[in-house]
């Protein structure tokens, strides 16, 4: 990055939640931001947290799941300040449902947000990044991206592959001067899940209705304790500025643990003990 001037980090998602309070916080440190969402209508609240410090950002529209949406937009801020040092995917969408319950159509919606928007973004600033030598790619993934939950088959599921294409990218990306990372929240405070997709009507009485209650309770209970998005916001800027990124970092000790007895679960069995006893 250009120690002449501020790097400018563009950031998708920045309506509310993780992607507000991560537009504000690197605004705070000194960064060019570059705040985007899909409906300029939602901006009000990012606007209202950015005047209440004094703070600035610009606020554009993208849409990552249009490609030309997302190309217009690298344009633009690349035209207006230059070549972009840190781009942050935080935008995504929620999905409740198990297998059985979801359309295809449901299943591709999730991943078509989740999964190919991070990848029409990166691949687009990643040539500039290249010729350059120089250049950070920050994923918000999440605990789903390490382990399987109920009820949250299409999520994990969209997470999960985007890590295992992050994590193939890495090395590569590496020698090229690039640096990719993925944070992985668990439950963060905010209006997310209110936002996700899934079946549109659930049976009362059906085959899974009482093991979905079981795990909303355990859910709502893990939600009770959520992470402030504020926190996330700050493993973000801790990537972005860290000296020598690594690749996977999660943002409480709680979720340490959990991805741990992923990583450290070669048959899959101590993981699936652990999430059946949430249904």
């Amino acid at each position: 990055m250009d120690a002449l001037s501020a790097p400018v980090v563009l950031i998708t998602g920045c309506s509310s939640g993780i992607g507000l309070a991560a537009a504000v916080q690197f605004a705070r440190n000194g960064f060019t931001t570059v705040a985007t969402m899909r409906n300029l209508g939602r901006a009000d609240a990012l606007r209202a947290a950015l005047a209440a410090e004094g703070l600035s950002a610009d606020i554009r529209v993208l849409d990552v799941d249009s490609a030309q949406s997302v190309a217009a937009a690298i344009a633009g801020v690349t035209a207006d300040h230059g070549p972009i040092d840190v781009v942050v995917a935080n935008a995504g969408v929620a999905s409740d449902g198990t297998l059985e319950e979801l359309s295809l159509d449901d299943i591709r919606g999730v991943f078509e947000t989740n999964f190919f928007g991070t990848v029409s973004l990166f691949k687009a600033v990643l040539p500039a990044m290249r010729e350059r030598g120089e250049g950070r790619l920050i994923a918000v993934s999440s605990v789903a991206g390490a382990l399987g939950q109920p009820f949250n088959d299409a999520y994990c599921a969209s997470k999960q592959a985007l890590e295992g294409l992050l994590e193939s990218l890495h090395p590569v990306a590496a020698q090229l001067g690039v640096h990719v990372s993925v944070v992985q929240p668990g439950p963060v405070a905010g209006e997310f899940v209110q936002h996700g997709s899934g079946p549109s009507e659930r049976a009362v009485d059906g085959p899974y209705a009482a093991a979905r209650a079981r795990f909303q309770a355990i859910q709502e209970g893990g939600y009770a304790g959520a992470q402030p998005p504020r926190e996330v916001a700050d493993v973000l800027v801790q990537v972005a500025t860290a000296e020598a990124p690594v690749f996977r970092y999660q943002t409480s000790e709680r979720v340490s643990k959990l991805v741990g007895v992923k990583l450290n679960d070669l048959t899959g069995e101590r993981l699936t003990s652990l999430t059946a006893r949430w249904i």
